[in-house]
């Protein structure tokens, strides 16, 4: 069974978070590109893929935080730009009660250049109270700043490194994986796995719970298991005909000494629908930085 499912569909009353989650990787030296050898075996690739989701989640995602940069656009069929928005955000991935599964929180700080009133105690709160009630409060602060998203598309799925927990080893049974020939990703050799989600219920779910499988690839450093890009579909069915697609490339942070996302693209359309608007968005992310996730302030 999936952890926390998210969400793809039309917009209910109260539009869902889109949240983020960091990702890390190290020893860069060891996959720029070099000249061609004998391809790692594709059991050898998935295998290291998988054990570098374990040590990432474990041992370097969980004390990040970044400045997100988010332009979102809603563009007709013509191609003329209706709507457009500039968020400033902070984000930052903690372990939430009683499961301890990873949430990604972004706090919106700035809209079109005007600052969010009431904000600045939000995350120092998070923790206070009823440890019962941490979930409650950290879905209040995502579903707060979910408000200033544009567009008719409910979603929580843009969430860079959400696509990684297809690889832990709880969801080994869920995906068929294929291991593809090489492909260089900004001058680093990789491999390149496609996914397949074939169990229910399904990560990704419309609002009334409709199973939304997802497919996709990884781009891999096969010595490490590295993940350098990603990429995420879900929708544009017979069943399901809102479509999304993600994409986020990695670069090394040498403040940290391993891989965070550096930018994602996604877009919505339906694929029904010649005539519906395209909601289209690029986030960077800047400013990376530990922090205690127990106490919310920067670790020294």
């Amino acid at each position: 069974m999936p952890g926390m499912r998210v969400e793809i569909g039309d917009v209910p009353p109260l539009r869902a978070a889109v949240t983020f989650v960091l990702s890390a990787c190290a020893l860069i030296a060891l996959f720029r590109v070099a000249p061609k050898a004998q391809l790692a075996a594709a059991d050898d690739v998935l295998r290291r893929a998988r054990a570098y989701v374990v040590d990432y989640e474990d041992h370097q995602l969980s004390t990040v935080a970044a400045d997100e940069q988010y332009d979102q656009q809603v563009i007709d069929p013509l191609g003329t730009v209706k709507e457009q928005r500039s968020l400033r955000s902070e984000y930052m991935l903690v372990q939430l009660p009683p499961d301890e599964d990873w949430f990604a929180l972004r706090d919106v700080y700035q809209v079109d250049g005007e600052w969010v009133r009431d904000r600045s105690s939000r995350l120092e709160q998070l923790f206070e109270g009823p440890a019962t009630d941490v979930t409650d409060r950290a879905m209040a602060i995502s579903k707060e700043s979910a408000r200033f998203n544009l567009g008719n598309v409910y979603r929580t799925i843009n969430v860079p490194t959400f696509p990684l927990r297809f690889l832990r080893p709880t969801s080994r049974s869920r995906f068929a994986f294929e291991v593809g020939e090489e492909e260089t990703v900004d001058g680093v050799r990789t491999r390149v796995i496609a996914y397949r989600e074939t169990a229910k219920p399904t990560f990704v779910a419309t609002p009334e719970g409709r199973d939304v499988p997802a497919s996709g690839r990884f781009w891999v450093a096969p010595e490490t298991g590295c993940i350098v890009r990603s990429e995420m579909i879900v929708g544009g069915t017979r069943k399901v005909s809102k479509r999304a697609l993600v994409t986020v490339t990695y670069r090394l942070e040498s403040s940290l000494g391993f891989w965070v996302p550096v930018d994602m693209q996604e877009r919505y359309d339906d694929a029904k629908r010649r005539s519906a608007d395209v909601i289209s968005g690029r986030a960077t992310y800047s400013s990376f930085r530990r922090f205690d996730s127990r106490s919310l302030r920067r670790a020294r």
